[in-house]
């Protein structure tokens, strides 16, 4: 496993104190090879192996191939499924980290049917598992999108939203989390679910593969390969950033702490930057430069201007750890190993 996940799995669990609420629980987690949820994952097996604390690990993924390319630990216990897919364990499951789901803007484009389709089907699944186990918290993770067109420039409340053009298709994804987190709180009300909600900031950090083409990782490619950064817009966008270190120790905190269907804003302190203000900071100590190269492509989000106000989170223990800066400092670093 590269050196910079590892230290990033083991600063988690470091950060990581109520190990009470760990002991002798079983977790059931979706997309289980993506970034965030295979995180997850392994910070489950070393709080467990170091502190023999007999947490039983159950996970999902599509591509058993993958699964086996990764480094778990042996103990997990994978079933191979898509969203819509039912899913028939028959152990006692304690708590549901609900992290599946596609973040491929082309593929929101080109699949809008289907993302919505199948996510609203991987809730369901979850939800009836979390009924039939009378689970001890859910988590649902969500995104920053839910909030729609804001060009205010602040950061925004957990209740507080802007519209979001339903006819145009890349907002499958935003609508369709926004469908999602109702159904979550749907749940919470009429099945008594103790089930809750992380709408996240963009979130990356060691692990992120080449192959990822989100704007950050763009940057790290450019930058490492001694390359210009290449904009396609003029990178007035804005929004608030997440570091993997943040958004694991916070899924934890909403899980055990967070009021049932409510949602909670995760971000990184500090990391509330346009665009362009990022490739800056990516550019810094290289020789690269940015360049702007407009060209007229639905797969962008359409300008957006708003950070997320993390007071919420904050009043149940969470602590950002990391700023932006840092944050691609060593982003930038980890991408130069692999």
């Amino acid at each position: 496993m590269n050196n910079f996940v590892v230290n990033e799995i083991n600063t988690i669990c470091d950060k990581i104190t109520e190990l009470d609420k760990f002991k002798n629980k079983t977790f059931f987690i979706t997309g289980g090879t993506g970034f965030i949820g295979s995180y997850i994952i392994y910070v489950l097996s070393k709080l467990n192996k170091d502190n023999n604390l007999g947490i039983k690990i159950i996970a999902s993924a599509r591509n058993k191939e993958k699964v086996e390319a990764m480094e778990f630990d042996s103990s997990i216990n994978w079933i191979y499924s898509g969203l819509n897919d039912e899913f028939n364990i028959d152990n006692k499951i304690d708590y549901i980290i609900h992290t599946a789901s596609p973040t491929d803007s082309k593929y929101f484009i080109d699949h809008p049917v289907e993302l919505i389709n199948d996510t609203i089907a991987g809730i369901n699944n979850t939800m009836k598992l979390a009924v039939k186990n009378n689970v001890l918290g859910y988590v649902f993770t969500s995104s920053l999108e839910v909030y729609g067109m804001c060009l205010e420039d602040r950061f925004l409340k957990e209740n507080e939203y802007f519209s979001i053009d339903c006819n145009n298709v890349r907002n499958s994804y935003s609508e369709g989390k926004k469908l999602l987190e109702c159904l979550c709180s749907s749940y919470a009300k009429e099945y008594n679910v103790n089930a809750k909600i992380v709408r996240l900031g963009q979130t990356f950090g060691p692990g992120i593969t080449k192959k990822d083409n989100r704007v950050f990782a763009q940057f790290a490619k450019a930058v490492t390969s001694n390359n210009d950064i290449v904009l396609a817009t003029k990178g007035e966008t804005k929004r608030s950033y997440c570091s993997i270190i943040d958004a694991v120790y916070g899924i934890f905190k909403v899980l055990f702490y967070g009021n049932s269907g409510e949602a909670y804003n995760l971000a990184s302190d500090n990391s509330y930057y346009s665009i362009y203000e990022m490739a800056e900071l990516f550019i810094n100590n290289t020789n690269s430069k940015i360049i702007i190269n407009e060209v007229n492509d639905n797969k962008y989000l359409a300008t957006i201007k708003y950070g997320l106000n993390t007071n919420k989170i904050k009043s149940i223990g969470f602590k950002s750890f990391e700023s932006l800066d840092k944050m691609i400092n060593k982003f930038k670093k980890y991408y130069s190993t692999i």
